[in-house]
């Protein structure tokens, strides 16, 4: 699941891959991990999504795409519900401001 995190991903096919049933696999896995196994796959989309944030500058936009959101808007309010805050002001708050050089005279 960690290596599909741009695509869409269907959960039955992870369990098939795993020759379990779907709900027996669902079972297992949050029994194992502590979460549904889709809850689990979009807060690893949100944490490559941080990495994304603070590690470049690509655009909102493009960084929804890349961690495998249907668009912005997909992104901002699964992002919200699961930070609690936008992505824009979650990066902005992490910037890093430069000091200033001193100045010469």
């Amino acid at each position: 699941m960690q290596a599909r995190l741009r695509t869409d991903i269907a959960i039955a096919d992870i369990a098939r891959l795993c020759r379990l049933s779907l709900s027996h696999f669902m079972h297992a896995f949050r029994n194992t991990v502590g979460v549904a196994p889709y809850s689990w796959y979009l807060g690893a989309r949100i944490e490559f999504a941080k990495g994304l944030l603070v590690g470049t500058t690509l655009p909102l936009a493009h960084v929804a795409l890349d961690c495998g959101f249907a668009d912005q808007s997909h992104f901002t309010n699964t992002f919200v519900r699961h930070v609690g805050i936008p992505p824009g002001r979650w990066r902005r708050d992490r910037q890093v401001v430069q000091p200033r050089s001193p100045t010469r005279r």
